[in-house]
């Protein structure tokens, strides 16, 4: 075998065996997501060459996957798509179009990204905007994302004072009948470090009703 051959052939072995991660059998598109795996572990390792080699901080460069992976607010024929600010805070609105079938759900949703990185707009590896886009659709729901404040810029409790603020501004009730929203309706939801916050703003909206 010709050293350039056996040289393919070895990189395309361990290229393999990088992206490779096992899977059930039943999860579709295995191999695209073995693909966002690999992706994303490269990044975390090039985030940790560029600090060892003192070019940029470790999570700056975790946040050029936000930018590269962001998508202009677009609407649809189902979901009217905004970014506005409530409160000072900026928030990525989506509107289901008008149907019948009186008042709409709320929901107020809150990004992960370990505290430090993540954007509502994003379309490819947490893809928080198709996430918000068919939860809009899907339950005829007004689903304001928040791009709060992001560490290690801002300590905490920075992000959970911008989640708070915006979640009670919403529960404002000309705020909710601006939207059409039922106010029996509305809930918090968020994944990884936006589950935390989703959580502590659960709590805290309930000691204020009770």
């Amino acid at each position: 075998m010709a050293p350039k051959s056996l040289c393919l052939l070895v990189a395309t072995a361990l290229l393999a065996y990088y992206v490779y991660v096992p899977l059930p059998e039943s999860l579709e598109d295995r191999w695209r997501v073995m693909l966002i795996d690999a992706t994303i572990r490269t990044l975390g390792h090039l985030a940790g060459l560029a600090e060892w080699l003192g070019v940029m901080h470790y999570m700056d460069v975790l946040k050029l996957m936000s930018v590269a992976e962001y998508v202009p607010p677009t609407s649809d024929e189902n979901v009217t798509v905004t970014e506005t600010e409530f409160v000072s805070v900026p928030v990525r609105l989506y509107v289901p179009r008008e149907r019948p079938g009186g008042l709409k759900r709320g929901l107020v949703y809150f990004h992960g990204g370990g505290w430090c990185i993540g954007e509502a707009g994003e379309a490819l590896g947490s893809a928080y905007d198709y996430l918000s886009r068919q939860t809009s659709n899907d339950l005829n729901a007004v689903v304001v994302s928040v791009n709060y404040r992001l560490a290690p810029q801002h300590h905490f409790p920075a992000q959970f004072e911008d989640v708070y603020a915006v979640t009670k501004f919403f529960l404002r009730r000309s705020v909710l009948a601006q939207y059409g929203v039922d106010p029996a309706r509305v809930a918090v939801a968020g994944d990884s470090a936006g589950g935390n916050l989703a959580a502590a703003v659960a709590q805290q909206v309930r000691g204020l009703s009770s």
